[in-house]
């Protein structure tokens, strides 16, 4: 292969006017270089803001003009069809400037494209040689992961129609159909970008040597041998049990490997455990073991195998019934009709006398062969391994390093490294943070142009560090646990709250009138889009116009879902929630008592919500029992005109397209001028105009079908998480402050760039559960119809490897993210600001950052909360602002008025519509039951409230949001006392980080895998990945926290009772039924899960239930008495039900496990607790909805009966919990 040269890449401005012949732009020494050097291929390694855009049209032009090759005959790929037009553009105008009209002229058709684009060219001009209609469609991502879907879902059908026997069955139970599809269109994608045949490489079974028989004989002697030690010890007897297990679970000519894995008898000191029979037991076992596991996964891989085929078929079947090709397709059909065909790949390399490759970094192993195939010694070739971030989308970045020794050994490779975009502040402080992390990695540091270094920054230092503590413990010791940054963060963990509000005080301080910057001249980037809604929401609370780019921000946009949930009751008016949301809209504005009261009228007359308001509303209706007299005149007229108006477009609908559609819904509404009138109005109508444009493509594609329009922007939804294949600019052009991830900044530049929430770690499994590397190792990660997860093959070998690359990759994300600054460079992240932990594979990036970028901060901060560390890199000062903000420094970083600032215009469209009281008359209640499945927790709910269950239950209706600012009715002529609050009273919002729910969830799981006899602790890295799996921060003090409460359980009486008995079933669901009367009524189902379920000698059952809630000191008996009882009540009746003779039922409260609070009920106790749970459940029974006795604001706040229905006025509501008085 002949040598190739990369080059890097950088945007800059460069002059298109100045005088002279071919090259006559000033260039740098080694910009020079890469362009006159045009005799064979060359690899240029380009640093970011290096000019590599220069340079590739600098060598365009100089071909062109001094070389004399027609413009046609030069090819450049770039990564995106932005770049490629920009590219274009500014050939052209270097032309122009040249006096070169002619060719500048030629230059608008010049073959700059993608490289999808080029492929697309290369098969539609060859299309019947590669076998292809000439009438091909190119997919776009969204449709292709539409068909997708369908393939998948008609290839599991027809895998689950043809087998015979159990095992495609159990396949699906075991994996799940979600993780099956990700398991096959992972490994699909992968072997298709490596350029291959989506099938999965044969694997050998193992060999049987005799395993299953060396490990029966030598259970059998360790049991002979041992049995006489019976009751010297817990250890031994535990021994024996597993032992005696051994020919349960050997029954099975093919035992789970889960279930054998847990035989494994450790003798640890045990001396009865230590003789030459046991040691013969322990490698018989692992070899049994490991030849169970083989066979397993010898057998799902070809269950897999087959799965993959089919859709392998199905998708290739739906493409060309719509002749259509998926990006991927387009380099594969092109890759082959060059290898195949060598007239044509001859043709192609004769046409193009130079081929040029830009951002070389982001190819892959198939891109590679494609551009192998059209040069031929001619390849000039940009990028920067520093830069390489899409490894999600199978780039290889060792690929490009490949690439680069080759042209090194060559003499072919040249380097850009003087950065036109930054400051040289900026860069002194990038080089000090990337020496530092790839120290010995060969980085070699971006120098500043000497232009940059004339004038004096607009603000000094150019480099700032805001950190702030990340223990959540110690800002709510300090603070308070009810949103000490303002209700409207409320849901944030307080660290992240803390950086927001900080972040937030910075930028209006950098920009603004009267401020350095313009707000347009921000940009706050994030490696994730999870949380970048609570940053720009506590950007705009100070009044600072904001605009956020990417993610799945558009779909979830009010006016999105307002106008999809329209289209949806257009299409079917029996869509009751479409229905409800429309009329809960501005579209229409109807109050949520209007449409509560609508509602329980038509259940009244067993009608729909629809057939109620026609019946109403319209002419020859009956009034649907007076419903329109019920209501006050402004929202009857509201309600009627939307009947009106609805009924006659439905009627109209079919002449009509979705775009016209969708423009008379929001005209004729005045829901455009509504909109208008919200803060950003004029980027919220812009939300509408993109709805509009998108339904019009539809149509053009796929025909005027609103419900398939309606499914197509639910599955668009669906797979919006996805970056985007190229990083646009967003529609709105008024100055504001921009929010984007960093992959959608990539290409851009700032002269301002806050990069923010660096406390966050990063996930660095796939979470695949089926892996394949380049040299055809396979991963499996075995499941079994229990539960249980093995990794089998080479799996943890794989995800060691996917790890590394995924830290190495988290660099060079960070790297792009400080090199998109100009000016002006603010980190921001959340740190232990006590134990400044060392950095480690894939930790929070500020754990690695700060010591790069202010190796002296730690002291700095030991005698204040703000200051400037110095220090010198490479013979450059490097400046760095630094704030650190602790519940102890708080009060002087970030003042009490800037935690929670006053309403703001950002807020107040959150604020409910002021409105009249209104009577209802009473609805009776129903007498037939709703719904014929309860659970205990349905049952807590309705004995909580049950007019509060009817209405979310039954009714279908949803409460405020506790976060939203609430104001309600002016005060009533009749009296009664009604509240005005200017805020929401305090909630408990649930956390961003590891909340109590997510903490318990998190222990739940661990709990699920823990071994009841080896009492083992997961390590701190099982705990690390298992909340990185939920995209929770990982802490060490949580790391710690988690395993506290777990080694509280393993350590107490309870789990060795449960260790000892003779079967344990994790998550075990059950149901039974419940009636009324013997023999005759109507029944309930009443269902639920326990977490551990042990049946022990003698009949009995053991249950226990485990609890993370918080003691704080309490006896946890009264807790389970107000709060559990009924959970108590219905576990112990589902295992007497199952046959049991008695059953224990125990809550272990995990931070005091030695003092579980227990109940035994014999079976004789049976009946007396069906009658108290069919007490309980009584009302259910025969519909009584009562409000509660007992209302206060914990109960009721976001009741949807709250406002308008309810008998309960505010001063009972919104009153406090009668037990958190407090006695004077």
């Amino acid at each position: 292969m002949p040598g190739h040269v990369l080059l890097e890449q950088q945007r800059l401005h460069v002059p298109i006017d100045l005088p002279g012949g071919a090259v006559s732009v000033p260039l740098t020494p080694e910009q020079r270089e890469a362009v006159e050097r045009r005799d064979g291929s060359v690899f240029v390694s380009a640093g970011a803001g290096s000019g590599k855009t220069r340079v590739l049209v600098e060598r365009f032009v100089a071909a062109v003009v001094e070389d004399g090759i027609e413009v046609d005959r030069l090819l450049a790929i770039t990564f995106t069809e932005r770049a490629a037009a920009e590219m274009r553009s500014r050939v052209r105008e270097r032309l122009l400037g040249l006096g070169e009209r002619e060719r500048a002229r030629q230059a608008e058709g010049a073959a700059i494209a993608t490289i999808h684009g080029f492929c697309s060219g290369l098969l539609h001009s060859n299309a019947l040689v590669a076998g292809l209609d000439p009438e091909f469609t190119v997919l776009d991502q969204a449709a292709a992961g539409r068909l997708v879907l369908d393939a998948f879902d008609q290839a599991l059908e027809a895998f689950l129609d043809e087998a015979r026997g159990t095992d495609a069955l159990d396949l699906a139970a075991s994996y799940g159909t979600d993780k099956l599809r990700a398991m096959v269109v992972t490994v699909h994608d992968r072997l298709r970008s490596l350029g291959r045949r989506p099938d999965l490489p044969p694997i050998e079974p193992p060999r049987d040597t005799g395993q299953r028989e060396r490990f029966l004989r030598a259970a059998a002697a360790a049991q002979r041998e041992l049995a006489p030690h019976a009751g010297e010890g817990v250890t031994v007897d535990r021994a024996l049990t597993r032992l005696e297990q051994c020919e349960e679970v050997l029954a099975s000519a093919d035992p789970d490997p889960a279930e054998l894995a847990k035989l494994a008898v450790k003798g640890g000191t045990t001396r009865a455990l230590l003789t030459p029979a046991f040691q013969e037991l322990a490698e018989a076992h692992a070899g049994y073991l490991a030849y169970c596991d083989g066979r397993r996964a010898s057998a799902d891989h070809a269950l897999l195998a087959r799965l993959l085929e089919l859709f392998r078929d199905r998708y290739a079947e739906l493409k060309e019934a719509r002749s259509g090709l998926d990006f991927e397709d387009l380099q594969l059909r092109a890759r082959d009709l060059l290898a195949s065909r060598p007239e044509v790949a001859g043709a192609v390399r004769a046409r193009f006398e130079q081929v040029m490759v830009d951002e070389f970094q982001d190819t892959n192993q198939l891109q590679n062969e494609i551009v192998d195939l059209v040069s031929q010694g001619n390849l000039f070739a940009v990028g920067d391994a520093d830069q390489a971030i899409y490894g999600f989308r199978h780039a290889d970045v060792a690929l490009f390093r490949a690439r680069r020794e080759v042209a090194e050994a060559g003499g072919r490779a040249r380097s850009l490294r003087t950065n036109f975009r930054a400051r040289p502040e900026v860069l002194a402080a990038v080089n000090s943070v990337f020496e530092t992390v790839w120290a010995g990695g060969g980085y070699e540091p971006l120098r500043a142009a000497p232009a940059a270094s004339q004038t004096r920054p607009r603000v000094e230092p150019a480099v700032e560090l805001l950190l702030v503590d990340g223990d959540r413990a110690r800002w709510e010791d300090a603070l308070g646990a009810e949103a000490p940054f303002g209700e409207t963060l409320a849901a944030l963990t307080p660290w992240r709250a803390a950086e927001a509000r900080l972040l937030a005080r910075r930028i209006s301080e950098l920009a603004g009138p009267g401020r350095p910057f313009a707000y347009g001249d921000v940009a706050v980037l994030f490696r994730a889009g999870t949380e970048m809604s609570a940053y720009e929401r506590a950007i705009a609370e100070l009044g600072i116009p904001t605009y956020a780019h990417g993610g799945g921000g558009w779909w979830d946009a009010h006016q999105v879902l307002d106008l999809r949930a329209y289209l949806a009751a257009l299409a079917n008016p029996r869509d009751e929630l479409a229905l409800v949301m429309v009329l809960a809209s501005p579209l229409v504005g109807a109050s949520l008592g209007t449409i509560a009261c609508i509602r329980l009228r038509a259940k009244a007359l067993g009608r729909g919500l629809w057939w109620a308001l026609e019946q109403a509303f319209l002419p020859e209706g009956d009034g649907s029992g007076g419903v329109a007299d019920a209501l006050a005149e402004p929202e009857r007229e509201r309600i009627e005109a939307f009947t009106t108006r609805f009924a006659a477009e439905r009627r109209r609908a079919p002449r009509l397209s979705l775009e016209a559609l969708i423009d008379r819904a929001v005209t004729d509404s005045g829901y455009d001028l509504r909109v208008l009138a919200m803060p950003a109005g004029e980027r919220r109508l812009a939300n509408v105009r993109k709805l509009m444009r998108l339904a019009r493509l539809f149509e053009a594609d796929q025909g005027r079908d609103v419900r398939r329009f309606i499914d197509h922007l639910d599955e668009r939804r669906l797979l919006g998480g996805r970056e985007g294949e190229a990083p646009v600019e967003g529609e709105a052009r008024e100055p504001a402050v921009r929010l984007m991830t960093i992959h959608a900044a990539k290409g851009l530049e700032f002269p301002v760039v806050c990069v923010a929430d660096l406390g966050r770690a990063p996930m660095g499994d796939s979470g695949s559960g089926l892996e394949i590397s380049e040299d055809g190792r396979l991963g499996l990660r075995l499941a079994s119809l229990a539960g249980d997860t093995r990794d089998s093959l080479d799996m943890e070998e794989l995800k060691r490897e996917q790890r590394a690359r995924a830290d190495e990759e988290e660099k060079r994300i960070f790297h792009v993210a400080m090199t998109r600054a100009r000016e002006h460079l603010v980190l921001s992240g959340a740190v232990d600001a006590e134990k400044w932990p060392e950095p480690k594979p894939l930790c929070a990036p500020v754990d690695w950052l700060w010591r790069g970028l202010a190796p002296g901060a730690k002291e700095l901060f030991g005698g204040a909360s703000v200051g400037v560390e110095s220090h010198a890199v490479g013979g450059e000062e490097v400046q760095v602002s630094c704030v650190l903000c602790t519940p102890a420094t708080v009060d002087d970083v970030l003042p009490a008025d800037a935690r929670a600032p006053g309403e703001a215009e950002y807020s107040r469209e959150l604020a409910l519509p002021e409105r009249p009281p209104r009577r209802f008359d009473r609805v009776p209640a129903p007498r037939s039951l709703p719904v014929a499945r309860l659970s205990y927790s349905a049952l807590e709910s309705y004995n909580r409230c049950g007019y509060r269950f009817y209405l979310e239950r039954v009714a279908g209706l949803r409460g405020p949001d506790p976060a939203e600012a609430v104001r309600l009715a002016p005060p009533a002529r009749n009296g009664q006392l009604v509240l005005h609050l200017q805020e929401p009273p305090p909630v408990e919002a649930p956390a961003a980080g590891v909340t109590p729910l997510l903490r318990g969830t998190i222990v739940h799981q661990l709990l699920e895998r823990f071994d009841l006899d080896l009492a083992r602790v997961p390590e701190p890295a099982e705990v690390e990945e298992a909340i990185r799996a939920h995209g929770a921060p990982v802490t060490p003090d949580e790391v710690g926290r988690i395993r506290e409460l777990i080694r509280g359980f393993a350590r107490s009486p309870l789990r060795e009772r449960a260790a000892a008995g003779i079967r344990a079933r994790r998550e075990l669901p059950f149901a039974f039924e419940l009636e009324p009367e013997p023999g005759g009524g109507r029944s309930l189902l009443v269902n639920g899960v326990v977490d551990l379920h042990v049946e022990e000698r003698g009949g009995g059952v053991l249950v226990i239930d485990y609890k993370t809630d918080p003691l704080e000191g309490a006896d946890p008996a009264p807790i389970v008495a107000e709060r559990y009882a009924t959970q108590r009540l219905v576990y112990a009746l589902a295992a007497l039900r199952s046959g049991a003779s008695s059953v224990d039922v125990a809550y272990s409260f995990l931070e005091a496990p030695l003092a579980p609070v227990d109940e035994s009920f014999a079976a004789a106790d049976a009946p007396e607790l069906e009658a108290r749970l069919l007490e309980l459940a009584r009302g259910v029974l025969e519909g009584r909805f009562e409000p509660t006795p007992e209302p206060h604001r914990e109960l009721c706040l976001t009741c949807p009966g709250r406002a308008a229905l309810c008998s309960w006025g505010p001063e009972h509501t919104l009153q406090e919990h009668p037990s958190a008085a407090v006695p004077s």
